[in-house]
């Protein structure tokens, strides 16, 4: 039985970003020159705007441990240039992105195919989650392209060789316990991996992100956070969540699926309004 979390919009309160910082990669091999410039927007904090055109960058709370919670709002590249990456980090902790040893993983969601070859290597479009050890020599350009650091461990269910669209606003949730990591684009189910799909005990703790890397003019808004109370996201391997026969009455069903409608009308109304 796959485990699916139900996001809930009851709970959720707004991410205050005035606290975040910007991590920026200074290695060797960079595809773009400039760095990162990342402006927190909104009455209540709660949206940014990366404006550079440059290497790659984190945008994060230093010392913040997300597992256990999940983060929800939007993204959208607000210009007709370029066509590079956005995306997100899990687990991230102050310094990784240059750290000769890392453990965090990296959600990167190119528009189009690029071929930089030498220590960049291909850069397929679509989303994708890695998991980065080390930095890989190219600043994160390629996955698996024979420098090491970035191992590619799935690619999106709809969106693996889809790119984003300029001007489009895209609504996201990250799921991220110890033993799940979700990603939702516009409410569907992208990415879905567990710590024993890799022969994990548990995920290592850390914080959520944003990452853009040689993409300028990227939003991210109305970012909220909540707390997973999904048994079986908390626990996708217990007897409950495993057993066939502890699948939820029909009536349970039903008002699973009358809260997800609900949500998905609200998020759009938002959207639509924002």
């Amino acid at each position: 039985i796959s485990t699916i979390f139900v996001a809930s919009s009851i709970h959720a309160a707004p991410v205050d970003l005035s606290t975040w910082q910007a991590d920026l990669y200074t290695g060797p091999n960079q595809a773009s020159g400039g760095g990162s410039n990342w402006t927190v927007q909104g009455a209540d904090n709660d949206s940014v705007f990366q404006s550079v055109n440059g290497q790659s960058a984190v945008f994060f709370e230093a010392g913040s441990n997300a597992q256990g919670t999940s983060l929800s709002g939007s993204i959208s590249v607000e210009t007709g240039s370029d066509d590079d990456f956005v995306g997100f980090v899990l687990g991230y902790q102050l310094g990784e992105i240059n750290s000769a040893v890392s453990d965090f993983y990296l959600i990167d969601w190119k528009q189009n195919d690029q071929n930089l070859g030498g220590n960049y290597g291909f850069a397929p479009a679509g989303l994708a989650i890695s998991h980065v050890t080390a930095p890989n020599g190219g600043g994160f350009w390629g996955h698996d392209s024979g420098v090491g650091g970035v191992t590619e461990i799935a690619r999106a269910a709809n969106l693996g060789s889809t790119g984003w669209n300029d001007f489009e606003t895209y609504l996201f949730d990250l799921v991220f316990t110890d033993q799940v990591i979700q990603v939702f684009v516009n409410d569907a189910l992208e990415i879905n991996v567990t710590a024993g799909d890799f022969g994990l005990a548990a995920f290592d703790n850390g914080g959520f992100g944003f990452y853009n890397y040689s993409q300028a003019n990227v939003r991210y808004a109305g970012i909220t956070e909540d707390i997973v109370t999904d048994p079986c996201v908390l626990d996708p391997s217990s007897e409950e969540c495993t057993d066939p026969q502890g699948i939820p009455e029909p009536t349970t069903l039903l008002l699973i699926g009358l809260g997800l409608i609900c949500l998905s009308l609200m998020r759009r109304r938002v959207a639509l309004e924002g």
